[in-house]
């Protein structure tokens, strides 16, 4: 059995936390704590991502990313279309059926969106909810990788972390362009930001980050976050906000901070909120 670091898991169950509270209170109204949350609640799965990221041969990748992310979101997706055709049988208002038809259910879960679809064609599609992470973690995955392996060993260490960042900034650029064009089936438009969160997460780790830097660097991330926050909502899934390049820097931040917290509250195992947290992440 893998020894797991407690920090990550904390790390986890408090973002998990945060997802249920940000889809059920503030930001859709444009309040303050709503567009806290979202600032960081889903960089910092892709930033933990790339913190524990290993190198894999592409196609041991693929295999990994079905298991974990693909067949949880097959699964999700069955239950989610069976229970609405139960529903629909039903009298109202009993059972509330998700998808109204076999139909818009079928194409929602293949295009795997988040919220609202947009695109030049004027395809109408259902989102399917919050489970849209995990397509779009996968496809993330997949890019990293590639781009990992393409480019190990092609250069002294420090020029390969240029070329890296510069083709994961490429990528983000991308996304964020694609976010004012099309919401593209599977959120790669988010998989595509999100390459700056894992490679973050990534070199956070290959620096040793987290045990060089005082206390008084958070202070600065916090700032970073409350701009991030107060500039408005971060829309991941999407990807948009008022301005990506502050929200991008807010993840990161706003991750860190966490990340700090959840090191601190493992000092603390017996706590049952932190058991608790522990379990969940």
């Amino acid at each position: 059995m893998r020894n797991r670091i407690e920090w990550i898991d904390i790390a986890k169950g408090i973002a998990i936390l945060a997802v249920v509270i940000g889809h059920t209170l503030g930001p859709y109204n444009g309040q303050f704590f709503g567009s806290l949350i979202f600032a960081f609640h889903m960089p910092i799965f892709f930033m933990l991502s790339g913190y524990l990221y290993h190198s894999r041969p592409a196609r041991q990748e693929c295999q990994r990313g079905i298991i974990n992310l693909l067949l949880p979101y097959l699964a999700t997706a069955v239950v989610l279309l069976v229970v609405s055709a139960i529903a629909r049988l039903l009298p109202n208002p009993l059972l509330n059926a998700y998808f109204p038809s076999w139909r818009q259910g079928l194409i929602a879960t293949a295009y795997g969106a988040g919220s609202a679809v947009f695109n030049p064609w004027h395809w109408q599609v259902q989102p399917i909810g919050a489970v849209w992470f995990l397509l779009s973690m996968f496809i993330a995955l997949q890019l990293f990788n590639g781009v990992m392996l393409l480019t190990v060993r092609r250069h002294q260490r420090w020029r390969q972390a240029i070329v890296r960042g510069g083709v994961f900034a490429m990528f983000a650029i991308l996304g964020g362009w694609l976010g004012h064009v099309a919401y593209l089936p599977w959120a790669v438009n988010a998989a595509l930001l999100a390459q700056l969160f894992l490679y973050a997460g990534y070199l956070v780790k290959q620096t040793a980050l987290l045990s060089r830097i005082s206390s008084a660097w958070y202070l600065l991330f916090t700032f970073m976050w409350l701009v991030s926050a107060f500039q408005g909502y971060f829309a991941l899934t999407v990807p948009t906000s008022p301005n990506l390049l502050i929200s991008v820097m807010g993840g990161v931040a706003g991750s860190l901070c966490i990340i700090r917290v959840s090191d601190w509250l493992s000092h603390y195992p017996n706590a049952r909120p932190i058991k608790w947290l522990k379990r969940y992440g």
